[in-house]
């Protein structure tokens, strides 16, 4: 018999949440395992806004899974009713997909949500949106999501639309097009007096670096983005969380005189360590990650802000020039760039000048709550 669980928001009830994909991906050699310690800590986090966990069993076999949540401040910066789902896992039947995304939706539709969108984070969590709808072929790149071809028929078998795409691009270092940009860079940095330094962290400039980076993001934060504004403790919360895969030669920021104008951050791909750990840190995990990550030969470019008054100017490419040139001395082959906005014209415009080709789609779905 096919039931539904809401789950407590504890550690032990919650693990059966987590290890759902273990047993749904173990014959999958594409799957990448979340780190289990610390996607429990995430999920226990009753700071954030409110949300509920959905664990679907047939007989005594968990075999899907979803979390629906409402982003309050996201509403209000939006003025509307709009509840998100994430963390979407199911066995190949649609219906235990149609079981726990309709226990979703009716759990939103009692917060009074008129819409409900996702796959999505909460706040200003920029990672794991959408499904995969587009480039199956490989392994994702940190921080993206993965997941079986069938997941996107089975969202629009339960009346899902297509809300928005996310594109990942793919681009070999060695395709890059280093002589123009040696050309452009000395120009651009002497006609509109830019310098761009890579960012250091250290007990010295911590404070700094992280009061610049919120500045620049609030004020080159797109409007149509459907994400909360940053403020400077969601900055120094992100900082904080991403301090173990943060690259100083791969994240630069570019000032114009001292006003810092734009920002560029990568990382090296540690899910080709990651993929190794099996979602354990001690005591294997933690020396397969200590072993591997000199090997690590990808990386992403997960973010670029440049704000208003020196876009379209060349900012973009000096910064990505000297972002280059620290992923080089690494060893990096090749970079993603993701994840893209369909709607940010300007972005993708930037991306393509760079050698690179458009390979991964995530796609956002949304339904209406409301009766018909």
């Amino acid at each position: 018999m096919i039931r539904v669980e809401i789950l407590e928001q504890n550690r032990a009830a919650l693990r059966p949440f987590v290890m759902l994909p273990f047993t749904l991906y173990k014959d999958d050699p594409n799957w990448v395992a979340p780190l289990i310690g610390e996607q429990l800590k995430a999920l226990c986090d009753k700071r954030v806004g409110p949300r509920r966990f959905f664990l679907v069993y047939d007989g005594e076999q968990p075999v899907a899974r979803v979390m629906a949540g409402v982003d309050e401040r996201l509403n209000e910066r939006l003025g509307r009713k709009c509840g998100y789902i994430n963390l979407f896992e199911c066995a190949q039947r649609p219906d235990y997909a149609r079981t726990a995304l309709d226990a979703a939706c009716a759990y939103l539709q009692e917060e009074g949500m008129d819409t409900v969108i996702g796959p999505t984070g909460e706040g200003t969590d920029d990672f794991g949106k959408g499904l995969l709808a587009e480039g199956y072929d490989g392994a994702p790149v940190i921080f993206n999501p993965y997941n079986p071809p069938y997941y996107v028929d089975y969202f629009e078998k339960c009346g899902f639309v297509k809300h928005r795409d996310y594109f990942a691009y793919f681009m070999r270092m060695d395709e890059f097009d280093r002589q123009n940009l040696e050309e452009i860079v000395p120009r651009v940095k002497q006609r509109y007096g830019i310098r761009v330094e890579h960012v250091m962290l250290n007990k010295q400039n911590e404070e700094r670096v992280m009061q610049n980076v919120a500045r620049v993001i609030r004020e080159a934060f797109p409007q149509e983005w459907e994400m909360s504004v940053p403020t400077y403790g969601d900055v120094v919360k992100e900082i904080k969380r991403l301090k173990r895969v943060y690259c100083p030669e791969m994240t630069v920021m570019a000032y114009a005189d001292n006003r810092p104008i734009g920002l560029v951050v990568g990382y090296p791909d540690y899910n080709q360590v990651l993929k190794k750990m099996k979602g354990r840190k001690l005591p294997i995990g933690w020396l397969k990650f200590l072993l591997g990550r000199r090997k690590i030969h990808g990386a992403r470019c997960s973010m670029q802000f440049v704000v208003p008054e020196y876009q379209r100017k060349g900012v973009n490419a000096v910064m990505f020039y000297e972002a280059f040139q620290g992923a080089k001395a690494l060893g990096i082959q090749w970079v993603e760039g993701s994840t893209v906005d369909e709607t940010s014209t300007a972005s993708i415009a930037n991306t393509e000048k760079l050698a690179s080709h458009r390979y991964r789609t995530y796609r956002q779905y949304e339904k209406s709550l409301t009766a018909e």
